[in-house]
């Protein structure tokens, strides 16, 4: 049998063209960065961003061990990894929560673990929407959304028409699969290809990149940025260059990882890399004079080069 995201459920083709029917729609919107930007003349000095995710149907097995911790972690990494992508700070969050039936135990425990995450980033838990949904949503089950808003000085904008031919692209470690692509890991897991041991691996937490990227751009040293989510590398990292630029990459270059190195010996090498961020968990375009200092300050990430822009 040959494995995919597609056979798995997801269709990620259906889905970038419903997000170029909606660009379509919402023609002033920008729609299509990893986070939406908007000003208005009373912030004349400011942009404001928000973006919005979930986390998958990593939800699942975590429901199943009552992990709420990875579930609030992993809901505000989604969100803030894609916020930084614009070098927007947090301000504040909105969660939604979808259960069969309201646990108040669980939920209790999810919203305390998810406010406490948000604090660290000096981040408010605003409000949010709770709905009981016998008739959609699983028994004992429960889906989440988060709703993330931020702001920052103009002049910190991290756009990609800052990006320039001879520019270089670092990555910086994941630490897994994140929470993308888990309809595929599910599959797999169900049909005996991964054992319990590997799967359990993959529900590491989200990890977030929010104080090397904000430290970076402090410091004038990002041209752009990309969150590795889902649909891989390339597809990510294109939303961060311009039209008239083109990446070259070398996957080479990318640390070995027994984690993927495994996923891709089971549904192929081109399924992988076009599902998964293959070990980067975020890249960085910079400038080819600030590579070495950038790659300095961001030792702890264990950051690497692989790829240039044209």
């Amino acid at each position: 049998m040959k494995y995919s995201y597609l056979n798995a459920g997801v269709d990620i083709k259906k889905a970038d063209k419903l997000t170029n029917i909606i660009k379509k729609i919402a023609t002033k919107s920008g729609i299509g960065g990893f986070a939406g930007i908007w000003e208005h003349e009373i912030f004349s000095d400011y942009y404001f961003a928000a973006c919005c995710d979930g986390i998958g149907t990593k939800i699942i097995p975590l429901i199943e061990k009552r992990d709420v911790k990875t579930i609030a972690n992993d809901l505000v990494a989604m969100n803030l990894n894609d916020l930084i992508c614009c070098g927007a700070k947090p301000m504040f969050f909105l969660d939604y929560i979808a259960a069969n039936k309201i646990d108040t135990v669980l939920l209790k425990e999810f919203i305390n673990e998810l406010n406490c995450i948000l604090e660290k980033y000096n981040c408010t838990l605003l409000g949010g929407e709770t709905s009981e949904l016998g008739d959609l949503i699983l028994r004992n089950n429960f889906d989440v959304g988060g709703f993330l808003v931020g702001a920052l000085k103009k002049q910190n904008l991290i756009c990609r028409d800052n990006v320039k031919s001879s520019d270089v692209v670092i990555g910086l470690k994941s630490n897994g699969i994140h929470s993308n692509g888990f309809s595929l890991i599910r599959k797999l897991h169900d049909d005996k290809m991964i054992d319990d041991v590997f799967f359990d691996n993959l529900l590491a937490p989200v990890k977030i990149y929010y104080d090397i990227v904000i430290k970076l751009n402090e410091n004038k040293l990002i041209n752009s940025c990309a969150n590795i989510t889902g649909g891989g590398i390339i597809s990510n990292l294109e939303r961060a260059i311009p039209d008239n630029l083109k990446l070259k990459l070398d996957f080479e270059k990318i640390p070995k990882s027994d984690v993927f190195e495994k996923i891709t010996k089971i549904i192929g090498h081109k399924e992988a890399y076009n599902t998964f961020n293959m070990n980067v968990g975020f890249a960085l375009v910079v400038s080819k004079c600030n590579k070495d200092i950038v790659l300095d300050i961001a030792s702890d990430y264990e950051p690497f080069v692989f790829g240039e822009v044209q």
